[in-house]
């Protein structure tokens, strides 16, 4: 009896300190899973990972900054993601505090916050010190209302959360918005433009990045307005006079920055070459050669598109096209010229990509229904485009930084919707070229809603699997098992 009572007091014990071990290890575990709390997002495209962009941003934050969120969980389609979204905000920032107002369960508070806030509709408040900015509910989600006819109610096609806090948190962390003046009077694309050939997805974006955008006419002004960041020289058709390069010359001499987008426009008479727009000569001045022939890449054709849309897939070493090499994002232009790297003392000139070795610059512009490389072309690899920048950083003065392009379709309606990549390398050269280095990285995604579209022959064979043969396979491994058993 005192065996069988020892036996069974050696037993009691062992199982209640397995059961202590096993505790000890849970809080353990949940202890430093709470001290040192990680997200991992397993998905091909990283789609609960936060932007670099947005990254780069929060751990540049110098204040607190608190996200107020009036929405309902009844508004599922932007609740859900707004809440994840502004979760992984939290984890990423000691600064960042998120607060959801509950005006079911708490609706006292609700009212005086919103009377606080100034709140008209739901939507998330963006709250730091005395300044806030308020994104409304309706701006979160990208909404298709082809479906209305159907369903009666718009479908739900994106989430833009990330976008909006991301370019909420810039405005309130800068204060002042960088000033960008568009040159106009010579053929320059328009910010307005809704079609193909238009900047107004640019313009988007530009906002989204804090910038401050007016336009420009600079024929007959004796200088840059003070209190420009940056002037742009948009795609233009039509030559500059000496006294707007005169101008532009002299804002760059005291620090000022530029970005030209120089397509090559042939001219109306065949033979005639490319328009000048007197920006050629002006800009080897400052190290950049502007070449007179129509870049060609018959390397990785698209559909649908001649071998003057370039696919550039070659960057160089420079912060602009850092993020896009290291992605390893293609960028798409569309007859472009050559923009390289010629000398002049004082400028640092860095090329920013380039063709493939198969690409040349085509110098044959009389006969462009049958282009082919020849001895008179310039060899490829060819560039298409530069950084340049100067200025003594010991003596205090302020570097002068220029971008040129050999393209400005690149930056239109039509490529920065019909790739990504485009818009990376539009809004990491404005940034660079206003020393916000924070912000040169892969800027958020708008979050796509899939639908999984079945036929009726992948619907049967589902429910044959789900109904029929799963459940077929363990009756038999249970049938299996059971006649082995009774062999024994």
């Amino acid at each position: 009896m005192d065996q069988v009572n020892r036996r069974t007091l050696v037993r009691t014990g062992t199982l209640s300190a397995g059961v202590l071990l096993v505790a000890a290890l849970l809080l353990i575990v949940n202890y430093f899973g709470w001290k040192y709390n990680q997200r991992f997002d397993w998905t091909g495209s990283q789609l609960y990972s936060l932007s670099e962009k947005t990254q780069n941003v929060l751990r540049d934050l110098q204040k607190d900054v608190q996200f107020v969120v009036f929405l309902s969980p009844q508004q599922a389609d932007v609740y859900e993601p707004t809440k994840e979204v502004l979760a992984r905000y939290d984890a990423a920032s000691p600064r960042v505090a998120v607060r959801f107002v509950d005006a079911e369960r708490n609706p006292v508070e609700a009212q005086q916050l919103i009377q606080q806030y100034g709140v008209t509709s739901a939507g998330v408040v963006v709250v730091s010190g005395e300044d806030r900015r308020v994104i409304d509910g309706g701006e979160l989600a990208e909404l298709d209302f082809s479906s209305m006819q159907v369903t009666g109610q718009p479908e739900m096609t994106g989430f833009k959360g990330e976008q909006l806090f991301t370019s909420a948190l810039l405005q309130l962390s800068e204060g002042r918005k960088p000033k960008i003046l568009f040159t106009t009077g010579h053929g320059e694309r328009s910010l307005d433009d809704q079609g193909p050939r238009g900047l107004a997805q640019a313009q988007q974006i530009l906002g989204t990045d804090n910038f401050e955008i007016e336009e420009w006419a600079s024929l007959g002004k004796p200088a840059v307005p003070e209190g420009t960041d940056l002037v742009v020289l948009a795609g233009p058709t039509a030559s500059f006079v000496q006294p707007e390069l005169d101008a532009l010359a002299g804002y760059l001499s005291r620090g000022g920055r530029l970005l030209v987008l120089l397509d090559p426009t042939l001219g109306q008479a065949v033979g005639s070459g490319l328009v000048p727009t007197g920006l050629e000569p002006w800009l080897a001045g400052y190290g950049v050669e502007a070449g007179q022939n129509i870049v060609v890449d018959p390397t990785n054709p698209l559909p649908f598109f001649g071998p003057e849309t370039i696919f550039v897939q070659s960057y160089g070493d420079q912060p602009v096209v850092k993020p896009l090499a290291e992605g390893n994002l293609p960028v798409l232009l569309s007859l472009a010229r050559s923009i390289g790297a010629g000398d002049a003392a004082g400028y640092q000139v860095t090329e920013l990509l380039r063709t493939s070795p198969d690409g040349w610059g085509e110098t044959g512009l009389a006969a462009l229904q049958d282009v082919r490389r020849d001895a008179a072309d310039v060899a490829g690899p060819v560039p298409l485009g530069v950084a340049v920048e100067s200025g003594d950083a010991a003596a205090g003065t302020k570097a002068t930084r220029l971008v040129v392009f050999g393209d400005s379709d690149f930056a239109s309606n039509q490529l920065l919707e019909a790739n990504v990549a485009n818009s990376v390398l539009l809004s990491n050269a404005l940034n660079w070229l206003v020393e916000r280095e924070t912000l040169l990285g892969i800027p958020p995604k708008k979050t796509e809603q899939v639908r999984l579209t079945l036929t009726s022959q992948e619907i049967r064979t589902i429910y044959l699997l789900a109904l029929v043969v799963l459940p077929g396979l363990a009756v038999v491994g249970g049938i299996v098992t059971y006649t082995r058993r009774r062999k024994r």
